[in-house]
């Protein structure tokens, strides 16, 4: 399907919701800077068709002035499948009036439509709050009567990302080569240098000496 699941939505804090004045949608927005809309599948702002609206139960999701700051936690969110009687009133013969809605031989067709709706609960309120999609036609001279009314299904998607947290700062060593000296303390004796080492030239190492041992005296041998 179109659009995201709205359980994305779950955990989040919605501080804002903004009716559009032109195009039949809701726009949520949520205090880690994300922002969602609720839209009517198939809606076309080149191409309206048959005008479309969203509808609620909710003064929430449809708050009176078209902005509503809020500051609700949403606990579930998501997508449902409603059941409403659409209808539409179809002209009869010459004696009517001559207007779709007019006339005693207008007839009226009913049935039974689903459509997708979105269904969102807060941890502050109880019960849901749900919002759908209607299309209605009125009657070209009596503006108030409606000749024709069915529903759309409705989809969340999202508008923007959530805004990049800032990047933890790098923790800095503390270590310090030289210790801070006191102003008056006196500076600390130098240690001795290292004797310097001759490097060897590469000759061959000289053998050890060959110590002297003394000749022992030749014993006289026996004659006999």
């Amino acid at each position: 399907g179109v659009g995201i699941d709205p359980a994305q939505l779950t955990g989040k804090t919605l501080t804002c919701v903004r009716r559009s004045r032109a195009h039949p949608s809701i726009t949520l927005h949520f205090d880690d800077g994300a922002s969602f809309q609720v839209r009517v599948v198939g809606y076309d702002p080149q191409f309206r068709g048959v005008p479309k609206k969203l509808e609620s139960d909710s003064a929430v999701l449809n708050p009176p002035s078209g902005v509503a700051d809020v500051r609700l936690t949403v606990k579930h969110a998501a997508m449902i499948t409603l059941a409403d009687k659409a209808f539409q009133v179809q002209p009869g013969g010459s004696s009517g009036s001559g207007t779709p809605g007019g006339g005693k031989s207008a007839h009226e067709t009913r049935w039974t439509q689903k459509h997708a709706a979105f269904a969102i609960k807060f941890d502050e309120q109880p019960g849901w709050h749900c919002m759908w999609a209607t299309l209605a036609e009125y009657d070209l001279e009596e503006r108030d009567v409606c000749v024709f009314r069915n529903f759309a299904d409705v989809y969340v998607d999202s508008l923007h990302p959530p805004t990049p947290g800032p990047a933890a700062p790098v923790a800095k060593s503390h270590f310090r080569a030289n210790a801070p000296r006191s102003r008056n303390a006196s500076p600390a004796p130098r240690a001795p240098a290292p004797r310097e080492q001759k490097a060897e030239t590469g000759k061959p190492k000289s053998k050890p000496a060959r110590k002297h041992w003394k000749k022992k005296a030749d014993v006289p041998k026996s004659r006999w």
